[in-house]
Parts: C-alpha cells; structure tokens; sequence
C-alpha cells in the first residue's frame, strides 16, 4: 500500500550542501519516475537553508533529505574488514562505515552524530553522502571492462577523492581538502600606514633617511600605477589566476597519489591505463597538459553536478 501511495503522491527530494560562506539546497519533486518541478536556492546561514528545507517538507507526505558530507575525517581502504584500517594507518578514532562491493568508506561517527542531531528539529537526514559514494556510483555507470585499470577523480570545491578501480573492483583510495584561497590580493599601502610614513616626514632629515624616505614614495607610487594598469587590464583575472593555481595543486597531489599506489606495498601497483575527472567546474587545460605530460597517460574530463548526484543516487536506492 506504502508503494502504491509513493506512486500517486508526489514525493520531494532535497540534496544539500553546506559551507562556511555558501550554502546550497536543490528540491526536486517527482511523481513516480516523473520529474515535476526542481528548484535550487543559496543561503548565507545554513540556518536559514534549514529553516527553508523545514517549511518546504511540510507541504510532502513523502520527503527525503540528503547531505553532502565534506569533512576531513573520511576515506576509502580496499578491504571489507573495519580491523584492517589499522593497516591503512587510520587513527584510532570511533568510525562508522559502509562497503562498496570489495572496499570499506569510512568517517569519524562524530560527523554522523553532529548532522543527525543538526536536522533532528528539521525533520530528519536520511542520506550522508561522502565523496566516495558519488564517485563510485560515476564509476558504475562508466561501465568499464573488467581487465581496465583507471584513476577516477571526484572534485567538488575544493576537495578531491580520488578511486583506482580495474572495472568495478577497488584498488585504491584517497582524500584530499586544499587550502580554501590562495591569498592572491593586491592591496594599496593602508591609511594607517600613510600615517605613520607622514609622522616619519617629521623626524630629524639626514642623506641615509632622505634617499630611504625618496624610495618609499617612489616604490608607492610604483604600486598605485602598477595596480591602476592591472584594474584596466581586462585579461588579467585573479579569479582565474586562483582558480589555474588550484587546479596545478589538484594535479600535483594525483600525481603525488599515483607514486603511492604504484610504490606501498598495501596496494596492488598494477599499471594504471588513464585518468578520468569528474569536477563541477572546468579544470585549467594548462593543469590538465601538465597532469598528462607527467603521468604518460590519456586524461578526461566531464562535468558534474553534485545535488543532481546526490538526487539521483536517493531515486535508485529508494526504488
């Protein structure tokens, strides 16, 4: 009877992902199979999202919430025995686990504890997605034979996860969170700093401190015309400029990852045939010639949207 209700009624998914500065919610309504209506929203608070999230369920007699789970306590052993993460070198931390046909993804159970208790007053999480669950299911689809040996690599902000399968079967896994910024700013000396360059205009003038006093002003009027040229330069983009030098970082910690599945013992080291990327956001082709002039292998990119994912991944579990 519960089944042929869902059929009838219409049923709300909601995928979620929070940030410091950016918080994010999609909520797709389905009617059996059948998309209805999406809509996605950006919050500053992730009290305002959740807030948001619990007005929107009460309107569903069917509603399924999940959440993107970004935190640093988490990875991927290519063993289905908890015992063997003291193998892998795991701390000795309370975890909570799930397997992916022959490997363990793990997170520290404070994470799970943290977010059930966060949406308990908003009517409830029933998915914790860890970047290994969305990258594994991306692996699945790909469908590739079984004697394929391939790096796959999840990036989604500024976090990678990263699975060498031989079809299906993992052989290997990873974790990365890069710095949030790069810091890439250019900045006028500040008042207060005027100040005090003005205040030194007072102090007793001999050769050494004028010629050091005439340099200063020289090396600031440099800065006010350098950062005037930089502002009417319409090809000069910091943005870009950060985004090209994390996307660098991205590829020298794959490589990184490469030598150590190639070089530990715990690992099977089998040779690797090619890379393929699953990122929201377009990877710096310089950063991708780089990866493969390196590496000697075939890399690919595709583009992915990770509340869609995570949407997709409610629907077939659910069925």
């Amino acid at each position: 009877m519960l089944f042929l209700f869902k059929k009838i009624f219409p049923q709300l998914f909601i995928s979620i992902i929070l940030e410091d500065k950016k918080n994010i919610v999609k909520a797709s309504i389905y009617r059996g199979n059948k998309l209805i209506s999406s809509n996605e929203k950006t919050f500053d608070k992730s009290e305002n999202l959740l807030e948001y999230i619990k007005n929107l369920s009460k309107h569903f007699l069917f509603y399924h919430t999940a959440l993107f789970l970004d935190a640093k306590e988490q990875g991927l052993i290519p063993s289905t025995n908890i015992q063997d993460c003291k193998h892998f070198n795991i701390g000795k931390i309370s975890l909570q686990h799930i397997l992916f046909n022959n490997a363990l993804v793990y997170t520290a159970t404070e994470h799970v504890e943290y977010y059930s208790e966060l949406f308990e007053e908003y009517r409830g999480l029933d998915f914790l997605y860890s970047p290994f669950a969305l990258l594994y299911y991306n692996i699945q689809k790909e469908k590739q034979p079984d004697d394929q040996i391939l790096l796959y690599g999840f990036k989604q902000g500024h976090l990678l996860a990263i699975i060498v399968a031989k079809g299906n079967t993992i052989l290997y896994g990873d974790f990365k969170i890069f710095e949030q910024e790069l810091g890439l700013e250019l900045e006028l000396p500040s008042e207060d700093n005027q100040e005090i360059e003005n205040n030194n205009d007072d102090t007793e003038v001999t050769l050494d401190n004028f010629n050091e006093a005439l340099n200063n002003k020289f090396d600031l009027l440099d800065q006010e015309n350098n950062l005037e040229t930089l502002n009417n330069n319409d090809n000069f983009n910091l943005d870009e400029l950060n985004q090209f030098s994390n996307d660098m970082e991205l590829c020298r910690y794959i490589i990184t990852s490469i030598e150590k599945f190639y070089n530990d013992d715990k690992y099977a080291g089998v040779f690797i045939n090619g890379i393929l990327l699953y990122s929201e956001s377009d990877i710096n082709i310089s950063a991708i010639d780089f990866l493969e002039s390196e590496t000697f292998l075939e890399i690919k990119t595709k583009q992915i949207n990770t509340l869609d994912l995570m949407i997709e991944l409610m629907l077939k579990e659910l069925k």
